[in-house]
C-alpha cells in the first residue's frame, strides 16, 4: 500500500509550500519532516518585517499592527489614528485605498457594514494538510 502525507503551509502574504512523503513512511521519517516543518514555521512567525515608518504605507501598517491589532476598525478610524499619531493631515480616500490593497492581499479582513467597510487584521497560521 503506498503511503502518501502532503503538509502545506501558507504565510501571511499567501505564498504556500508543499513538502510531499511518498512510499514506505516510517515514524522516523515522519517525525524529521515535522521538525523541519517546526523550524520552518518559526521562522515564518519570527521575520522580521517592521514596516518602514519613513514611508506613509509603513505609516498605516504600524498603526494597524499596533492600534488596531484586534477587534474591528474603519478607514476613518485609521485616518484619525494617523492624524493624532503623525501630526500629519491625510484624505480618507487615500486611507481607504490602502486599506483596500491591504484586503486584496489578505493582510486584513474587510466587510460590507450598511454602505460602509469594517475592516480586522487575519493572521494566517501555516496549515497541515494530511492525505492518506
Amino acid at each position: 500500500m503506498l503511503k502518501r502525507v502532503k503538509f502545506e503551509l501558507e504565510d501571511e502574504h499567501g505564498r504556500k509550500s508543499f513538502h510531499i512523503v511518498e512510499g514506505p513512511v516510517s515514524r522516523n521519517d515522519l517525525m524529521k519532516t515535522m521538525d523541519a516543518l517546526e523550524m520552518m514555521d518559526q521562522s515564518l512567525e519570527h521575520t522580521p518585517h517592521a514596516p518602514d515608518e519613513g514611508t506613509f504605507f509603513g505609516k498605516v501598517q504600524t498603526l494597524l499592527e499596533t492600534t488596531f491589532a484586534a477587534g474591528d476598525f474603519s478607514s476613518s478610524d485609521v485616518a484619525r489614528e494617523f492624524e493624532d499619531k503623525y501630526s500629519q493631515p491625510v484624505k480618507l480616500s487615500t486611507i481607504s485605498t490602502y486599506l483596500a490593497r491591504l484586503a486584496d492581499k489578505q493582510y486584513i479582513k474587510r466587510e460590507r457594514f450598511g454602505n460602509s467597510w469594517v475592516y480586522r487584521r487575519v493572521y494566517l497560521k501555516p496549515t497541515q494538510v494530511a492525505e492518506r
